[in-house]
């Protein structure tokens, strides 16, 4: 196991993407704050009913992070490190102290009212040989969980009527 362990590889990258018939616009608010997450990401209570989440630094924007902690989804911390109006949200990930990540959510202009969200996962394990075994399924895991989520961001969105406030 050792061995076959050493020869798997280390990183890996997980990308899910959907059409949503809102703008950039009206989308970028539920990425930028984190408060917002539970609207439409599978870290809810729908997922975890032991779910607890408490938000820290500022309302929205680079700098505003989550803990969580749940029976089934575990613990972590989320913390948004880059933003862009209406472009993209860049966030760190860690999960049970241990498993570190980036993430990255792209709003993609289609048209005046579409636009293409898509979700990355990016990482290394390093020489963790447990971990470098995990990740052979990530992409079936976490990928469900990214399509799940941006369905339910399409959802979310498409229903308002008009555009939220938005901001850094």
């Amino acid at each position: 196991m050792v061995v076959v362990g050493v020869l798997l590889p280390s990183s890996y990258h997980v990308e899910r993407s959907v059409i949503i018939h809102q703008s950039n616009k009206s989308i970028f608010p539920y990425l930028n704050k984190l408060q917002k997450w539970p609207s439409w990401t599978a870290l809810n209570v729908n997922k975890d009913y032991s779910l607890e989440q408490t938000y820290f630094g500022p309302n929205q924007g680079i700098g505003s992070g989550m803990t969580y902690q749940g029976d089934k989804l575990g613990k972590g911390t989320i913390t948004i490190i880059d933003n862009e109006m209406d472009d993209h949200v860049t966030f760190s990930l860690l999960i049970n102290n241990r498993f570190n990540t980036t993430g990255n959510i792209q709003l993609e202009h289609v048209s005046d009212s579409t636009a293409r969200a898509t979700i990355t996962l990016d990482g290394d394990v390093g020489f963790h040989l447990p971990n470098r075994y995990i990740i052979l399924m990530i992409d079936n895991i976490a990928g469900s969980l990214f399509q799940e989520s941006l369905n339910r961001l399409k959802t979310v969105t498409e229903m308002k009527k008009t555009q939220p406030v938005e901001g850094l």
